[in-house]
């Protein structure tokens, strides 16, 4: 274990380091905020990224996992120590761009990789620079639970990353999810005027499902979440819809929730099929945990945060999902907020899109990156942290 005063020094170290990267930093995050890409399809995100990590002395992998927007850049001391990743994300949503300020997450995990760059030799272990795309819900599993999948985090022993927000302060928890894609009914076409009872309404049967899950609001426990679309409603009104689709997502504090609540939904759409006389499909294709609060994490970002004199609010139970709660059922992890300093937002919109572009949220994702890069160092200096954070791993007990 190196001594606390060599930590803070080492801290320093870091911090000048990202300063000096400062001003490419800026212009990466606008950069990649005026050519927003989808999930799937961030190449130009995933090469501005990783080309910059390579020519900064980064060993770089593209397209890990079978994802081509995926990438790990990797620094490797060369000495014994924990291997740390900070991710990165870098997709933006459609029609709007980057209204959920991924740019500065990008932007953010290059500078804290900088920063420990100028330390790592001193202190031993490796650090991954790890983009992951697609985090925005798309029509199949987000970027982190198929890199999962693909063994792409073996070996790594904790990873860290920040999410733009109103304030700064711990993700105590986020929200697991099912979405439930192409629920799709099939009845039998007739003319809605000449000879509607030869028909079977497909429509009838979303908007049964529909109503079902209006009705079941009242039953389940206040943190679950249950939103869809019409994506397919029939084509003209005096055409009895042989087609109708739908959409779903649901919601809930923990996945073991959100299954039974599953298991419901799928009773009213199979309901819905029988009392319209149509036959229905249900895929389910996605499914994301909560994310697992570690508290000594936690407490590592709230001693940094407030070493740089920066505020950092209460723990938030954020009331949306991401594919980082995979991650931190997998090993310790740690995600927190950064202020965009623009007061309440709508989020995913363009009021954030503007946010994201001013010298508050910059200036915020510069401080972000130096607490992800201390937190780092305190991992790397003192091995007792990590297996601290190990046993709190939902698995231990």
């Amino acid at each position: 274990m190196i001594d606390k005063q060599m930590i803070e020094a080492l801290k320093t170290e870091a911090g000048a380091a990202i300063d000096a990267h400062a001003g490419d930093l800026r212009q990466i995050s606008l950069d990649l905020r005026d050519h927003p890409e989808v999930g799937w399809t961030e190449a130009y995100a995933a090469s501005r990224l990783s080309d910059y990590l390579e020519s900064h002395g980064f060993a770089m992998e593209r397209g890990v996992g079978g994802l081509e927007t995926a990438f790990r850049a990797t620094l490797d001391s060369g000495k014994p120590g924990p291997t740390i990743a900070i991710l990165a994300e870098y997709d933006a949503l459609p029609d709007v761009g980057h209204g959920c300020g991924h740019n500065l997450i990008a932007a953010g995990a290059l500078g804290a990789g900088l920063g420990l760059q100028s330390v790592l030799d001193q202190l031993g272990g490796k650090v991954i620079v790890f983009g992951t795309p697609a985090e925005e819900l798309t029509d199949q599993s987000q970027g982190k639970i198929q890199l999962l999948k693909a063994g792409e985090f073996a070996g790594i022993d904790v990873s860290l990353m920040f999410h733009p927000w109103t304030v700064s302060a711990p993700i105590n928890s986020s929200l697991a999810f099912v979405s439930m894609m192409d629920i799709v009914f099939h009845g039998q076409t007739a003319h809605a005027a000449a000879d509607p009872w030869n028909g079977r309404n497909a429509l009838d049967g979303v908007i049964m499902t529909f109503n079902h899950i209006s009705a079941l609001r009242q039953h389940v426990q206040p943190d679950v979440r249950m939103h869809g679309i019409i994506s397919d409603g029939g084509v003209v009104p005096n055409i009895i819809p042989e087609r109708a689709a739908a959409r779903i997502m649901l919601r809930a504090r923990k996945r073991d929730r959100v299954r039974e609540v599953l298991e419901k939904v799928k009773a009213g759409v199979e309901g819905a099929a029988v009392a319209t006389g149509t036959t229905v499909d249900i895929s389910v294709n996605t499914e994301a945990a909560d994310t697992v609060a570690y508290p000594t994490l936690q407490a590592l970002t709230r001693a940094n945060y407030e070493a740089l004199g920066e505020p950092f609010e209460a723990p938030i139970d954020w009331t949306a999902s991401t594919d980082f709660g995979d991650v931190s059922y997998a090993m310790p992890a740690e995600s927190f907020f950064i202020t965009l300093g623009a007061g309440d937002l709508t989020w995913h919109s363009t009021e954030v899109v503007d946010a994201v572009g001013k010298e508050p949220a910059l200036r915020s994702m510069l401080v972000g990156a130096r607490v992800l890069a201390m937190d780092a160092i305190d991992l790397l200096a003192d091995p007792a942290l990590l297996e601290q954070a190990r046993g709190e791993m939902p698995d231990a007990g």
